[in-house]
């Protein structure tokens, strides 16, 4: 089966929307006022994780979702993109759930789809911490985590179960400690290990907390890496 291939780099555009959780006006039901408070007494990794956790609970109690603000997107919200049917027009950007965690979850609150990663072939920690930072007058966080994620082969064994209904990407990267020399070999592992569990991917050449990456933006390089993955 083909995948939709797309590059993630600065400016970049794509369609459908892809939001992150907390973007303003979003997902603003009675528990956000409730929770918001008490998760701003964490880290604000702490609290990334703690809101994941809440949230795999909440999946499992009738009628617990709906406090957090979000549902299920009705029927007439679908669009079609590129040969896929989405089940509503706003997902959620890679970033939020690394490691394909919260698939699941995440559909049943509203979201048409959800892009996993960035995930790399070999499991690592990423950046020293602290590596997320609050800006709170500007509603907003400085992520410096450094593609920090379990590895691909962890992400696409949780999604071999996934529930059927809900649009996947695969955002992929390379290692830290491998080359640009050798970044294609990166990449095409993480395509081939993914390719039978979601549905389009994204490739992330952007990221200013991999030393190195945005080399890989200039043309010779990032069309060599393009022809590699979509010829095989």
């Amino acid at each position: 089966m083909e995948r939709m291939i797309g590059i993630y780099a600065e400016g970049a555009s794509r369609k459908p929307v892809c939001v992150g959780l907390c973007s303003r006006g979003y997902f603003r039901g009675p528990m956000y006022a409730l929770i918001r408070p008490l998760l701003f007494l964490l880290s604000p990794e702490r609290a990334h994780k703690v809101t994941f956790s809440i949230l795999e609970l909440a999946k499992n109690v009738p009628g617990a979702l709906a406090l957090v603000g979000g549902m299920r997107p009705p029927a007439n919200a679908a669009v079609d993109v590129m040969g896929l049917k989405f089940p509503g027009p706003v997902g959620l950007a890679a970033g939020m759930d690394k490691d394909a965690k919260h698939v699941d979850a995440l559909g049943h609150i509203g979201f048409g789809h959800v892009e996993i990663g960035t995930v790399t072939p070999l499991p690592q920690p990423g950046n020293d911490r602290p590596r997320l930072f609050r800006l709170k007058a500007d509603r907003a966080l400085i992520n410096r985590m450094g593609f920090n994620n379990e590895g691909v082969i962890a992400a696409s064994s949780r999604l071999k179960d996934r529930v059927p209904g809900i649009i996947v990407g695969g955002n992929i990267g390379k290692n830290k400690v491998t080359p640009n020399e050798n970044a294609v070999d990166d990449y095409l592992k993480c395509f081939e290990v993914l390719h039978p569990v979601v549905d389009y991917f994204v490739v992330n050449v952007s990221s200013p907390n991999t030393p190195g990456l945005r080399a890989l933006q200039e043309k010779e390089p990032l069309l060599a890496l393009l022809s590699t993955l979509t010829t095989g």
